[in-house]
C-alpha cells in the first residue's frame, strides 16, 4: 500500500464519516424527537451505538489487519464517532440534547482535524518561525490575546476583570517596544519619589480643612478627620506610582522618537534631562490654575514634581541604550563613541 495512503486516505474516510454520522442524526433528531428506542426501562441512546463502533473497529483494526478492510475500518471508526459527538453535550449535562456544548465539542473536533495535519507536515517551518521569534513580538502577541480574552468579559457585562484584561494587555503591548521598557524603569523610579512625597505632603499639610470650608465630616461615615486623611494619603501615593511607571512607559516612546531632534551634540543623560525638565514645566504650567488649595501644598508640589522629573529624564537617558536593539547601522547616539575607538588593522 503506498504512502500516500496510508497517509491521508484513511484520514479522509473517518472525517467523512464523522460528519455524516453528526449531522445525519442530529437532523434525525431534530426531525423526529419522539422517536426512541426503549428495551424495558432502558433508553438506547445513539451514542451507545457509536460506541460500540469506535471499539468494534478498533479491534478490528489490530486484530484483522487487512490492507483492503483498513478503509471500512476508518469509516466504521468516523461513523461511531459521530454518533458519540452528537450526544456529548447530553452526556455532559446529563440529559440536555440541545446542549451548546455539542456545538463546542464540534468546533473543537474540526480545529483538531484542521490543525493537527498542517502542524504535522509544517512543523520544521512552523518550529523555525516561533524560535526566531523575538521576545518583543511574543509580548505583543500576548497583550493581543489579552484583548481578545477582554471581550469575553465585555459580552457578560463582568466590567472588572475586562478592564483589567485590557489594562495589562496595554501595558504588555507598550513593554514589547524597547524605549518603553526604559521608560517603565525610570518611571518607576520617579513614581516612587512621587508617591512618598504625596503622602507625606497631604497627610501633614492636612488639605481636607481647606476641602471641607471648615465644615465636620458626616457622622455616618464612620470616619475620624485623622483616618480620612490618611486613607486619602495612601490613595494619592499609590495613584503616583501607577502614573509614574504607565506615564514613564509611554514617555519613553515619546523620548525615542524625539531624541535626536534636540541637542545632538549632547549625551543622552543631558537630552533625557532637558526632557524631564520640559515635563516639569508642563506641570508647573498646570498647578497655577489649583492655587486655590494652598500656595505651601501647590509650591511644595512642584518642588517635588522637579525631583521626580529629572530622576525620570537622567535614568530614561541612562537606560535607554541599555534596552535598544543591537543593530549594526551606526546610530548619533553611538557615533561619538565609535569615532574614539581604535580598530586593529587587518
Amino acid at each position: 500500500m503506498s504512502k500516500g495512503i496510508l497517509g491521508y486516505t484513511f484520514g479522509v474516510y473517518g472525517i467523512i464519516g464523522f460528519l455524516v454520522a453528526f449531522f445525519g442524526s442530529r437532523a434525525f433528531a431534530v426531525l423526529n424527537p419522539t422517536i426512541v428506542v426503549v428495551q424495558g426501562e432502558v433508553h438506547f441512546h445513539h451514542f451507545w451505538y457509536g460506541l460500540g463502533m469506535v471499539t468494534l473497529s478498533g479491534w478490528l483494526g489490530i486484530s484483522f489487519n487487512r490492507a483492503r478492510l483498513l478503509r471500512t475500518y476508518a469509516l466504521i471508526f468516523g461513523l461511531g464517532a459521530g454518533l458519540i459527538g452528537d450526544e456529548i453535550g447530553l452526556l455532559l449535562t446529563f440529559g440536555n440534547y440541545q446542549s451548546e456544548l455539542t456545538t463546542d465539542f464540534f468546533v473543537g473536533v474540526i480545529g483538531f482535524i484542521v490543525l493537527v495535519p498542517m502542524f504535522l507536515q509544517y512543523k520544521t517551518i512552523f518550529r523555525k518561525d516561533t524560535t526566531h521569534e523575538g521576545w518583543n513580538e511574543r509580548l505583543v502577541h500576548l497583550g493581543v490575546a489579552l484583548f481578545g480574552i477582554s471581550t469575553i468579559f465585555f459580552a457578560i457585562k463582568a466590567w472588572t476583570p475586562a478592564v483589567l484584561l485590557v489594562a495589562l494587555g496595554v501595558v504588555v503591548v507598550i513593554a514589547s517596544f524597547e524605549a518603553a521598557k526604559a521608560g517603565v524603569l525610570a518611571g518607576l523610579a520617579a513614581g516612587s519619589i512621587l508617591a512618598a512625597g504625596n503622602f507625606l505632603l497631604l497627610y501633614y499639610t492636612d488639605p481636607l480643612i481647606s476641602l471641607l470650608g471648615g465644615e465636620s465630616l458626616p457622622p455616618d461615615l464612620g470616619l475620624t478627620l485623622d483616618q480620612l486623611a490618611l486613607l486619602l494619603a495612601l490613595v494619592a501615593a499609590i495613584i503616583s506610582l501607577l502614573i509614574g511607571i504607565a506615564g514613564g512607559a509611554i514617555l519613553g516612546l515619546v523620548f525615542s522618537a524625539v531624541r535626536n531632534r534636540y541637542m545632538r551634540n549632547y549625551s543622552l543623560q543631558i537630552r533625557g534631562i532637558m526632557f524631564g525638565m520640559v515635563l516639569w514645566a508642563v506641570y508647573a504650567v498646570f498647578s497655577a490654575s489649583i492655587s486655590d488649595y494652598g500656595s505651601l501644598l501647590v509650591s511644595l508640589s512642584i518642588i517635588l514634581a522637579l525631583a521626580a522629573s529629572l530622576t525620570y529624564g537622567y535614568l530614561l537617558g541612562g537606560l535607554f541604550l541599555r534596552f535598544r536593539r543591537k543593530t549594526s547601522a551606526m546610530t548619533p547616539d553611538t557615533n561619538r563613541t565609535a569615532t574614539n575607538q581604535t580598530f586593529p588593522q587587518s
